[in-house]
């Protein structure tokens, strides 16, 4: 357990006071009394944070993450993940890193920076912020570049957002700027029969971040288990589904994966059968009376959370979990300096990392992603990505499913 910032002998009260930031995720997940000044010094007090963990049956080595985490993103700019040395020769690297792996990623690519500025006189200045602060910085940034000089040598983050926006990186896709740097020849056999290899030369794909199905046994009300996304778009389901609407990576994934399949309808299904946003780890928790959600469509990782013997059910579904890649820009011109970097975060290590810290199967051909040979895929693949505007497809299904959420609101 990465006791990195709080003891597990701690008290609640004495969390919540020294990191305010952190209340939100306690009361999320069942410490909703915590919220209340007098509750929070009584039995905030009493409670220790091993003991609150047993008391709710959570696993503590995870909850502990997702606290750090909170605490990490509060901290702001002057946290680990931004590194400025401020010197000629320099490698600039920006981007946005799933938030379950980025504190232990941030401890391995300290080492590595260290290492390769030892090794080549040449240092990394890099900006690497968690998915859950959002992406606007990292836009504006891109925004306002005037060319290709203005925007980072190496750019990493999941999602469709950044890296087909012709308004940021999308703008300097076709000119040459970027190019695949990667050392490997084969990928990881869980991903055989897709297309991840860009056939364009332009971007490379480390890993990615698979969307499965959550369902709670207790809210079907006689309804099957849904075991494919055709089942989840089904009228049975309507008003049943939790859905990751703020996590914008694997929701858009999601959205144009299921348009590319099946139309807009698809979509609007989708939109018409969603109870509410939530996020994982409130599903996961299960608290109130509240009505809850019959299936919580999220990222892989968060079945890390979930005890036997409860009536959470994890399914992978059957014609295959959806993938939000995670994708990497490499500078051609900086080529001589990048290539070995880029093959640091498709290494053996990192990608084991990745696969035990975030449940994100990795592309690296060394590694057990620990995914059964019978569990598929579905991802856009680049044929559709390059023929189509990626931007326009994420507005059109947004509008649609807006529409549909918003009729029964």
């Amino acid at each position: 357990m990465n006791e990195h910032y709080i003891r597990r002998t701690d008290s609640l009260y004495t969390i919540i006071t020294t990191y305010p930031e952190t209340l939100g995720i306690f009361t999320a997940n069942g410490f909703s009394q915590l919220a209340r000044q007098d509750q929070l010094e009584s039995f905030g007090k009493m409670l220790s944070f091993e003991a609150a963990m047993k008391s709710k049956k959570k696993h503590a080595a995870i909850f502990m993450e997702m606290l750090n985490e909170v605490i990490e993103q509060h901290a702001g700019m002057q946290e680990e993940g931004v590194v400025s040395h401020h010197v000629d020769d320099t490698v600039q690297i920006t981007g946005i890193l799933p938030c379950p792996v980025k504190l232990p990623l941030l401890d391995s690519f300290r080492t590595y920076a260290d290492s390769y500025r030892a090794a080549h006189g040449t240092a990394i200045d890099y900006e690497l912020q968690a998915a859950s602060g959002g992406l606007d910085w990292i836009e504006q940034r891109l925004s306002q570049a005037s060319g290709p000089d203005d925007i980072p040598d190496l750019i990493v983050s999941a999602g469709f957002e950044l890296f087909f926006d012709q308004d940021l990186v999308g703008r300097y896709r076709d000119r040459g700027v970027f190019k695949d740097l990667s050392g490997l020849s084969s990928f990881n056999s869980c991903f055989d029969g897709l297309d991840l290899k860009d056939p364009r030369g332009n971007y490379s794909i480390i890993a990615g971040v698979p969307a499965i199905f959550l369902v709670d046994t207790l809210e079907l009300h006689g309804r099957d288990i849904p075991r494919t996304w055709d089942d989840l778009l089904s009228e049975q389901f309507t008003g049943s589904i939790s859905l990751p609407v703020e996590d914008l990576d694997l929701f858009n994934a999601v959205c144009l994966t299921l348009y590319k399949e099946r139309g807009i309808e698809a979509v609007r299904a989708l939109g018409r059968n969603m109870l509410r946003s939530m996020h994982p780890s409130q599903m996961v928790a299960r608290k109130g009376s509240e009505a809850k959600p019959a299936v919580t469509v999220l990222p892989w990782f968060f079945t890390r959370m979930i005890f036997s013997g409860t009536s959470l059910k994890v399914v992978w579904p059957e014609d295959g979990s959806i993938l939000s890649p995670i994708f990497l820009a490499a500078k051609a011109e900086k080529a001589d300096k990048l290539s070995e970097i880029v093959h640091y975060f498709e290494s053996r290590p990192v990608a084991q990392l990745m696969r035990e810290k975030g449940f994100f199967p990795c592309v690296n051909p060394e590694i057990d992603n620990g995914i059964p040979s019978d569990h598929r895929f579905k991802w856009l693949g680049w044929e559709y990505i390059y023929a189509h505007d990626m931007t326009s497809l994420i507005a059109r299904c947004t509008e649609a499913f807006n529409e549909e959420t918003g009729a029964r609101s």
